[in-house]
């Protein structure tokens, strides 16, 4: 088993049309989620993958922060507590930095 560390990633951008996002709302949003990763890079990718899978386009540099496990490792990569949550006020810097705060609290 590969090393892994554990991040939370936050990222805005924009949920787009056709999504796949339960109760979700076209527009300005922010993604976060926890994610098991071999490194940076990597868990990146898994934000970026599961973006393009559910409708969420990222549209800011993803914000990565180390972070203490809610889940145990697996044998590979892998995310949870997956979030879309749309960015009521628009101010995408504003709601991308409450759920940063948010999710490192949890």
């Amino acid at each position: 088993m590969s090393e892994f560390k554990h991040f939370c990633l936050v990222a805005g951008g924009e949920t787009m049309e056709g999504h796949a996002i339960p109760d979700g709302r076209v527009g300005p949003s922010v993604m976060s989620l926890k994610v098991w990763a071999a490194s940076v890079e990597e868990a990146v990718e898994v934000i970026i993958s599961i973006g393009n899978e559910i409708g969420f386009k990222i549209e800011q540099n993803v914000e990565v922060i180390r972070s203490k496990a809610t889940q145990m490792a697996r044998d590979e990569a892998f995310a949870y507590a997956v979030r879309v949550t749309p960015c009521i006020d628009d101010d995408l810097a504003l709601c991308v930095a409450e759920e940063a705060e948010r999710i490192q609290n949890e």
